[in-house]
């Protein structure tokens, strides 16, 4: 069998516009390792399912996964159960890298004897024009860093570049025991703590060779639904990840916060929407948040008045969807 180096996972669903020129610029990447494109066929619905076959007609380094439509976690879970390769690399089936992706991030890690490599990524439009400003790369400092060092950055103006899964290659060990918890849409938000925690080098290289397509309809661009509220999931997640390791106080301080912070928005838009399906989760999301409220009134990251927001609507009877919304 022939020595894989490197694993490229693509969960797809529904993007069959954008599926040759993600798939295209991953064959050819310019490394001198042999690698393998996993296509993770999540159940989709528009021709995507042939594409990729006809993708692993053509070329033997392709290979398919058709499953029924489980969600990115699943998909990604699956890429990561059939990977052969020593290095592991996802790239979302709408978007596109450079040539020197992998090359690039492989030899960062050789060079650092890192865990992981990042890369800088930039916005691109629908059609695949760069946009001016290029995204997630104003606090990334070349160089290695421990992955406990880059914690706080989960937590700044450039936090996606940190929580996302695909800008970034990864020893294949990092996962070992590590799966995307199934049915989450912020799944990354609640792995990727711990894979920062787990990597004891972590090498950054600021050059942007991942372009993330801004389109509308993406998971990340949609109006308030029940599921919104697996991002609290995620950060609560995160939370009870942090005290389990001790991690320094302050890094649990702003973990509370930003959990605290994402609740509170999404509070804002359920009170005034009479959706069952939403108020329900509302009422199951306030049960965890419940277990914060202690952790909220200690901490310094938090205003007064976020503090009063977190016991009001931490600790008030919501309303139940057979009764409405109340006045």
């Amino acid at each position: 069998m022939e020595h894989i180096g490197i694993s490229v996972i693509v969960p797809i669903y529904n993007t069959k516009p954008y599926l040759k020129e993600c798939v295209d610029s991953i064959l050819k990447q310019e490394v001198e390792v042999p690698f393998e494109v996993l296509l993770v066929d999540d159940g989709a619905t528009d021709g995507c399912a042939e594409m990729c076959d006809e993708f692993a007609a053509k070329d033997k380094r392709v290979r398919v996964f058709h499953q029924e439509n489980q969600g990115l976690s699943a998909a990604r879970n699956t890429g990561i159960d059939a990977a052969r390769g020593r290095y592991y690399a996802f790239v979302d089936s709408d978007d596109f890298v450079r040539p020197q992706y992998l090359a690039t991030l492989r030899a960062a890690i050789r060079q650092y004897g890192a865990d992981m490599a990042i890369c800088g990524a930039e916005d691109v439009t629908e059609w695949g024009e760069s946009l001016p400003r290029p995204a997630y790369t104003q606090e990334l400092e070349e160089g290695v860093h421990t992955g406990d060092e880059l914690l706080p950055g989960f937590y700044g103006e450039a936090s996606a570049y940190y929580t996302v899964a695909w800008n970034k290659l990864y020893k294949a060990e990092l996962w070992k025991t590590l799966r995307y918890p199934d049915g989450l849409i912020h799944e990354d938000d609640a792995v990727a703590h711990e894979l920062f925690h787990t990597a004891k080098r972590v090498a950054c290289v600021p050059e942007p060779l991942y372009c993330y397509r801004l389109r509308e309809g993406s998971i990340c661009r949609t109006d308030l639904t029940p599921a919104r509220f697996d991002g609290v999931t995620a950060l609560v997640m995160r939370c009870e990840y942090f005290a389990k390791e001790n991690l320094p106080q302050e890094l649990q301080d702003q973990a509370v916060a930003a959990c605290w912070h994402r609740y509170l928005s999404l509070c804002a838009q359920a009170k005034t929407m009479k959706n069952p399906a939403i108020l329900n989760r509302w009422n199951e999301e306030q049960a965890r948040m419940k277990a914060l409220l202690p952790a909220a009134r200690h901490c310094p990251c938090l205003t007064a008045a976020e503090k009063f927001s977190c016991a009001r609507w931490g600790g008030m009877p919501l309303p139940k969807a057979k009764e409405g919304r109340r006045k």
